[in-house]
C-alpha cells in the first residue's frame, strides 16, 4: 500500500481591493444619506456662487472697462493677496489635519493588517488629490479674475472684451498643479514633527506676508501701480510656462509620495487620522467645545506648568482669573485672531469692491466671536463639570459675571482694531467707527451662551418638521449666534449703510449693556 502524495494549496493573501469590495457589499446606505449630501452640496454651491459672482465677473468684458479706476486696481491688489493668503491658510489646515489620513475604521483595522501599505493609502491619496485639484483650480481662476482688467491678450483689441479661454484653462492647470505639489510635499514630511513644524511656519509666514501686502495696497498708490504693471505684462508664454512647471512639480512630488507610501509609518497615520476624524465630526455637528478640547489637548500634552499662588481677589474674580492665566500662557491663538482683524477690510475690497456690505458685517461678528471664545475656558468647564463648579463654593451668578469680563474685553478690543483698520484704509469714512467697538459686550453675551451650551448629542434628533429634524443642540447654537447679532445690531446696521454718528454710538452702548445684562440675569437664575 503506497501513500499518495498530499498537495497543499497555498491561499493567496487577500488584496486591499478584495477587502474593500467585501466591505462595500455589506455596507448599507440609505437614499436619505445621498439626498442629504446632495442637498448640502447644492446649498453650498448656491451660496458659494453668490459670493464668487463679483470677483469672477472681472473675467468678462464688463469688468475690462473699469480697469482704469482706482476701485478696480484696489480690488485687484487686495484680491491677489487674499488668494495667496487663502492658499497658504488651506495648506496650513491640511498640514494640521494630515494631509494623508484614513477613516477611523481603516486606521484601526486595515492599517494593522499585513495588507500592502501602498494599497491602503491609494484611496485616501486619491481623495486628497481630487480635493487639492479642485481647490487649486478655483484659486488659479480667482487669481486670474483679480488681474483680469489689467491683462492684455494678443487677440483682444477693444476694451471690454473677454479674456482668451486658453488663459483660463492654463490658470486652472497652474493652480491645480501647484496645490497638488504642495499637498504631496506636506504628505512626504508628515511623519516628522520637526519637518511639519517648518512647513507650518512657512505657510503661516506666507499667509502673513500676503495679507500684509494686501493691506498695504489699500493706502499705497505706488504698490498698486507696481502690481498692476506686473499683471499687464503677462503673456500667453508666461501662463504656459507656469502651467508646465506646476504640472511637472506635481508629477515629481506624487511620484516620490508613491514610492514612500510603501513604508509610510503607521504611528503618524493613526494619530493624524484620529485627530482629523474627531475634528471633522465636531465641525460637521457644530461642536465647538470638542474642537476646543482637541486643540487644547494637543497643545498641553507633555508640558509642565509653573505653579503660582492665587491672587488676592474677591472669590468670583479669583475663579475667573484662570482664564486670564490661560490666555497669557498661550498667546498664539489670540495673536492669530488679532491678525484676522484686517479681514473685514480686505473682504470688502476683494469681493464686493465697496466699503460696506453684509459680508463685512458678517466678518466683524465672526471675528469678534472668535476672539471672545479665547476667554471662555472656565465657563465651558463649569458647564461640563457641575460637580467641580459646586465644589468651588462661589455663587454661580457672580462667577458667571466675573467670567464675562474677559470675553467682553476681547470682543471689544478686536472690534476696535478692526474698526480702526477699516477707516485707515479708506473703506469707511469718519472717526466714529472705533467707538462702535462698544458692541463687544453685546457679542460677548452670545459668546458666553455658545460656550456654555450643552455638549452635542447626535442621538437627540429633535422633533420632525417639514424641512427635517431640528436637533436641540443645533437650535441652541443658532440662538447663541442670534444673540451676538442682536447685541451688535447698531454696529451691523451702520456698517451695512456705510455711515455712523454719535446716535449710533449711544444706541450701541445701550444695546450692549441691555443684552449682556439680560443674559447674565437669565443665565444666573436658570444656570443656562
Amino acid at each position: 500500500m503506497t501513500a499518495e502524495p498530499m498537495t497543499i494549496t497555498v491561499e493567496r493573501p487577500a488584496s486591499v481591493a478584495a477587502v474593500r469590495t467585501f466591505i462595500g457589499r455589506h455596507r448599507r446606505r440609505s437614499w436619505v444619506d445621498w439626498y442629504a449630501a446632495g442637498f448640502a452640496l447644492l446649498v453650498a454651491g448656491i451660496y458659494g456662487a453668490d459670493i464668487l459672482a463679483s470677483p469672477l465677473s472681472r473675467l468678462d468684458g464688463q469688468a475690462g472697462s473699469a480697469a482704469a479706476t482706482h476701485t478696480a486696481a484696489l480690488q485687484a491688489v487686495t484680491g491677489a493677496g487674499l488668494v495667496i493668503g487663502a492658499g497658504a491658510g488651506l495648506l496650513l489646515l491640511a498640514q494640521v489635519l494630515g494631509p494623508l489620513v484614513l477613516s477611523p475604521a481603516d486606521s484601526s483595522w486595515l492599517l494593522l493588517t499585513p495588507l500592502s501599505r501602498r494599497g491602503i493609502l491609494r484611496r485616501p491619496a486619491l481623495t486628497t488629490a481630487v480635493g487639492a485639484t479642485l481647490v487649486g483650480a478655483l484659486l488659479g481662476v480667482l487669481a486670474l479674475a483679480m488681474a483680469g482688467p489689467y491683462l492684455h491678450a494678443p487677440s483682444v483689441d477693444t476694451v471690454g472684451s473677454s479674456l482668451p479661454g486658453s488663459w483660463l484653462a492654463l490658470s486652472a492647470v497652474a493652480g491645480a498643479g501647484s496645490c497638488l505639489a504642495a499637498v504631496a510635499a506636506e504628505a512626504l514630511v508628515q511623519p516628522g514633527e520637526r519637518a511639519r513644524a517648518l512647513v507650518r511656519a512657512a505657510c503661516a509666514a506666507l499667509a502673513v506676508v500676503a495679507l500684509a501686502g494686501a493691506l498695504a495696497g489699500q493706502g499705497s498708490t505706488a504698490l498698486i501701480r507696481a502690481v498692476t504693471a506686473v499683471f499687464g505684462g503677462l503673456t500667453t508664454a508666461d501662463f504656459t510656462t507656469a502651467a508646465i512647471v506646476a504640472v511637472a512639480l506635481a508629477c515629481f512630488a506624487w511620484l516620490l509620495l508613491g514610492r514612500a507610501a510603501a513604508d509610510f509609518p503607521a504611528a503618524a497615520l493613526r494619530s493624524d487620522s484620529a485627530r482629523s476624524g474627531q475634528a471633522l465630526l465636531a465641525a460637521g455637528l457644530l461642536n465647538f467645545s470638542l474642537l476646543f478640547w482637541i486643540a487644547e489637548d494637543n497643545h498641553w500634552r507633555g508640558r509642565l506648568l509653573r505653579s503660582r499662588s492665587w491672587p488676592k481677589l474677591p472669590p468670583a474674580m479669583t475663579v475667573a482669573w484662570a482664564d486670564w492665566r490661560r490666555v497669557s500662557r498661550r498667546p498664539g491663538p489670540l495673536a492669530v485672531v488679532a491678525i484676522a482683524a484686517v479681514f473685514p477690510a480686505l473682504l470688502g475690497a476683494a469681493f464686493t469692491g465697496r466699503a460696506h456690505g453684509i459680508l463685512i458685517a458678517a466678518g466683524l461678528v465672526a471675528g469678534a466671536m472668535a476672539a471672545g471664545l479665547q476667554g471662555t475656558t472656565g465657563a465651558r468647564r463649569d458647564t461640563d463639570s457641575a460637580t467641580l463648579h459646586r465644589l468651588l463654593g462661589v455663587d454661580p451668578a457672580r462667577a458667571l459675571a466675573a467670567r464675562a469680563v474677559l470675553p467682553a474685553l476681547l470682543c471689544t478690543s478686536w472690534l476696535v482694531v478692526a474698526l480702526i483698520v477699516l477707516p485707515a484704509v479708506g473703506s469707511l469714512g469718519g472717526w466714529w467707527w472705533p467707538l462702535l467697538g462698544l458692541a463687544g459686550p453685546g457679542v460677548a453675551a452670545g459668546v458666553l451662551r455658545l460656550a456654555r451650551t450643552a455638549p452635542v448629542d447626535p442621538s437627540n434628533r429633535g422633533p420632525d418638521t417639514p424641512t427635517g429634524n431640528t436637533p436641540p443642540w443645533m437650535v441652541s447654537r443658532f440662538i447663541s449666534v442670534a444673540v451676538a447679532v442682536i447685541g451688535s445690531f447698531p454696529l451691523l446696521a451702520a456698517v451695512v449703510h456705510g455711515h455712523a454718528g454719535a446716535g449710533t454710538v449711544a444706541s450701541q452702548f445701550l444695546v450692549s449693556a441691555v443684552v449682556l445684562g439680560i443674559y447674565l440675569m437669565i443665565a444666573g437664575a436658570t444656570g443656562r
